[in-house]
């Protein structure tokens, strides 16, 4: 199995952003009302980007179904809809790093306050994020088919979006 140059330059490009980000992350993590600010929009950062990475995705995804299920005289709708699928997608995939990364960087500032919803929210987006990488990054059937299955859950996307409010609620307490 060889490692494709993109996947390489990939992994290469998250490890720089993640090695930069630390020592950010620690030189605001202080009590200063101005961290604080910095801290508290990383995370409405973080729920800006899942939204707009995700309702528009997910209702182009559901008319893209419709329109395959109800026949013929939609077909011309599914086919616009492949072709911006691809950029869609990678809208997708970037909107939804930049909100992993901006959440776990708030998460990380904000270390010394974790609690339950904080430390499960943050297991629910590195799953639903690594299930997404699986889907784009691998070949194999079998991983293609577990990375659907586990991407796609209702529940899982439920659980995600609950433990975001919670998360909210209990944060501004």
């Amino acid at each position: 199995m060889t490692i494709k140059k993109t996947n390489l330059k990939f992994v290469v490009f998250l490890s720089v952003l993640i090695l930069l980000g630390i020592p950010l992350t620690l030189a605001y993590a202080d009590d200063d009302d101005d961290a604080e600010d910095v801290v508290e929009n990383l995370g409405w950062v973080a729920v800006g980007a899942g939204i707009v990475a995700n309702v528009p995705f997910i209702a182009m995804n559901k008319i893209r179904r419709y329109a395959l299920k109800t026949g013929s005289s939609t077909m011309q709708v599914t086919k616009q809809i492949r072709t911006v699928y691809k950029p869609v997608l990678n809208f997708h995939i970037m909107l939804n790093s930049i909100g992993y990364f901006a959440g776990m960087t708030h998460g990380l500032m904000l270390s010394r306050h974790l609690d339950s919803v904080s430390l499960s929210l943050a297991i629910v987006m590195s799953v639903m994020m690594v299930s997404g990488l699986l889907l784009k990054y691998t070949s194999s059937r079998n991983s293609k088919i577990f990375g659907k299955l586990l991407h796609g859950q209702f529940g899982l996307v439920m659980l995600l979006a609950s433990l975001v409010i919670l998360h909210i609620v209990v944060g501004d307490d």
